[in-house]
C-alpha cells in the first residue's frame, strides 16, 4: 500500500476513535457541569477551559487506542502467516494451506482468507472450488470496509480474484465485468506486486501482450516474504512466456516458461509452463520448416 493511502486509512481509523472519546467527553462535560450546579454553591468548572484540554486528551486518547488495537488484532495474524508459510515452503500451496485459512476465516480476517483461499484455488486450477469460495466472501461488507476505513486490499483483491477464475473458465465477459466493477479499488491499490500480476493476466487475455510485459517487468516482488519471492518470479516469468510466444518470440518464451518452472507454487502451474514450451518448440519447428 502506498504511503498515502496507510496515512489516510490511519487518519480516518484515528477520526473515529477521536469521535467517541469526544462524545465521552463532552458527557463527562455535562456531567460535571450539572454535578457543580446541584451541589455546589460556587460554580468552578470553567467550560471555556475544559474544552480545549478535552479535545486535545481526547485526540492523544484516539492515537494510542487506534496503534494499540492494530498492535492487539495483527498480533493473530501474525502468528497465522508464520504457520502458513511454513506450509508454502514445505508444501507450496497444498490442500492443508488451504484449510488453514478456513480454520482461521472468522471475525474481521474472515473475506480476506477466504478471498486468499480462493486465490490458491485459482493456481491450483480448481475454478469451481474457487468460485464457491469466492461467493461466501460478503462483498457489501468488503465494500463498505474500504469505502468507511480506506483500506483497499480485500476489496482490490477480490476483484483480482474474480478477474483470474473468469480467465481460468475462458470468460472473457466475465473477466472484463469484474474489472470494470473493480477498478476503481484496483486502480487504488495498482502498485501492489500481486495486483500488477493479475492485470498483466488481464492484459494477456485482452490481447494486449506487449502491455502485458510491460507491466509484469515493473514488478519487483518487494511486498513478498523473502522464501515466498520464488513463486512470484515463477507467476511472472510464465505471464511473460505466455505473452513472448502471442507475440513470435519462441526462443524468449521458453526460456521464460523455463524460469518458471524453477519454482512452480502448483502442478497446474507448472502444465502451463510445459504447455507454453511445447507450443513455441512446435512453432520454431514449423519456422523452420517453412524456411
Amino acid at each position: 500500500m502506498k504511503l498515502n493511502r496507510k496515512l489516510l486509512v490511519a487518519a480516518k481509523g484515528i477520526s473515529v476513535w477521536w469521535g467517541i472519546y469526544l462524545i465521552l467527553g463532552c458527557c463527562a462535560g455535562f456531567a460535571v457541569k450539572t454535578i457543580q450546579g446541584l451541589f455546589m454553591a460556587k460554580d468552578t468548572f470553567e467550560i471555556m477551559m475544559y474544552t480545549p484540554l478535552m479535545c486535545a486528551g481526547s485526540l492523544i486518547l484516539a492515537v494510542v487506542t487506534y496503534f494499540v488495537n492494530l498492535v492487539v488484532k495483527r498480533a493473530p495474524m501474525k502468528k497465522l502467516r508464520k504457520k502458513l508459510f511454513a506450509i508454502v515452503k514445505s508444501e507450496g500451496f497444498s490442500q492443508q494451506y488451504i484449510n488453514t485459512l478456513f480454520d482461521n476465516a472468522r471475525g474481521d480476517v474472515k473475506n480476506l482468507l477466504l478471498i486468499e483461499a480462493a486465490s490458491a484455488y485459482c493456481l491450483r486450477g480448481e475454478a469451481e472450488n474457487a468460485s464457491k469460495i469466492l461467493d461466501a466472501a460478503d462483498l457489501v461488507s468488503i465494500l463498505d470496509i474500504a469505502r468507511t476505513t480506506g483500506d483497499f486490499r480485500a476489496a482490490a483483491y477480490y476483484y483480482c480474484v474474480k478477474m483470474v477464475l473468469s480467465i481460468i473458465k475462458k470468460d472473457s465477459e466475465g473477466a472484463a465485468r469484474a474489472y470494470d466493477d473493480g477498478i476503481y479499488y484496483i486502480d487504488a491499490f495498482s502498485g501492489d506486486d500481486i495486483v500488477m500480476a493479475v492485470l498483466a493476466l488481464y492484459q494477456t487475455a485482452a490481447g494486449l501482450y506487449n502491455s502485458a510485459i510491460d507491466t509484469i517487468e515493473k514488478i519487483k516482488w518487494r511486498s513478498l516474504p523473502s522464501h515466498m519471492k520464488k513463486y512470484g518470479r515463477s507467476f511472472a516469468a510464465e505471464i511473460k512466456a505466455k505473452n513472448l510466444l502471442n507475440t513470435g518470440r519462441y526462443d524468449d518464451a521458453i526460456v521464460y516458461a523455463r524460469m518458471s518452472l524453477e519454482a512452480p507454487c502448483t502442478e497446474y502451474m507448472a502444465s502451463l509452463a510445459e504447455e507454453i514450451i511445447r507450443k513455441a518448440k512446435l512453432e520454431n519447428k514449423q519456422q523452420k520448416t517453412e524456411a
